[in-house]
């Protein structure tokens, strides 16, 4: 059935099935801006079905479309591999649409269903796709993400999905924007300096622990004042708050693991509601910062 949605529809429709003695498979309805698509899937004689459309159409308003076609069941259907596309961006134009519909066709893969999940702060999409390789469907639309400027996630669907309840992510340039680090640094007046060892630690030629020790040498001498004032001018990546809130009413519980620093990351941890964290602890003697560190280093391996 498709049509102008009002109420009763749905009503009206299960009682005509019910009333010639149809046997409803399964049921699937959609309702986009007034217009309602109602499917029905039936395991019934043709007559039943066809006395139950004639009574349909004397039911059901005259802008109400009643279609009954034999289901064929398509080799897409025979237990193939489902897979949840989603894509995210500041905007996901029409263009951006057609790059991943075009990725996931040159795949084998068919678009069973496409579900905007937010409009603001930003633009994000998933997308149900059957029978298309895993591994290839990753690839091909990682490199169309990467030109289209937008993230791309693919994950297998199904029921595992839901069980998962704990989310971890990073701080710096993740739930943050930018680097906790440089704009400590930035305060200090060592911009230069610290860049230079991100430098080289970037380009493997120091392990992250020598890089970081070596950079809060460099942070030496700031003071309490100094940290809480780049606290406060740090920025949360646009929709971090939401997702945070979604995620908690969802019962998710969150942890951020950081190489960044507590006392800056902390405070903002807090404030979101996030469950857990683990961040590098700057030494301060009398309220300054002494150069060191405190404890275990959070580093790539302490993430994971």
């Amino acid at each position: 059935m498709s049509g102008q949605d009002r109420p009763g529809i749905a009503e009206r429709v299960f009682a005509a099935l019910a009333e010639h003695g149809v046997a409803v498979g399964d049921v699937e309805q959609v309702r986009v801006h007034g217009r309602l698509l109602l499917c029905v899937e039936t395991d019934s004689a043709a007559n039943g079905v066809g006395a139950a459309r004639t009574a349909l159409a004397r039911r059901l308003d005259p802008g109400v479309e009643v279609t009954v076609e034999p289901l064929v069941e398509s080799e897409l259907d025979e237990g193939c591999e489902r897979h949840l596309v989603t894509v995210l961006a500041p905007e996901v134009d029409a263009a951006t649409l057609e790059g991943v519909a075009g990725c996931i066709a040159a795949c084998g893969g068919n678009i069973e269903r496409i579900v905007r999940l937010s409009a603001y702060p930003v633009h994000s999409y998933e997308l149900t796709v059957a029978g298309a390789d895993l591994d290839r469907l990753r690839r091909t639309l990682a490199e169309e993400a990467a030109r289209r400027e937008v993230d791309v996630a693919v994950q297998v669907a199904g029921l595992h999905r839901r069980a998962k309840h704990l989310i971890v992510m990073d701080a710096d340039s993740t739930l943050l924007q930018g680097e906790v680090v440089d704009l400590l640094a930035e305060r200090r007046g060592c911009g230069p300096e610290v860049a230079v060892v991100t430098k080289a630690a970037m380009a493997g030629d120091l392990d992250f622990e020598a890089a970081l020790r070596r950079r809060v040498r460099l942070l030496a001498g700031l003071e309490e004042a100094d940290l809480d004032a780049v606290r406060e001018s740090v920025l949360l990546t646009p929709g971090a708050r939401t997702l945070v809130r979604t995620l908690k009413r969802l019962g998710y519980e969150i942890a951020v693991v950081s190489g960044g620093f507590r006392q800056v990351i902390e405070p903002l941890v807090r404030d979101l509601g996030i469950d857990h964290m683990a961040a590098n602890d700057l030494e301060l003697r009398g309220g300054v910062v002494t150069g060191e560190l405190k404890g275990e280093i959070v580093d790539r391996a302490g993430k994971a």
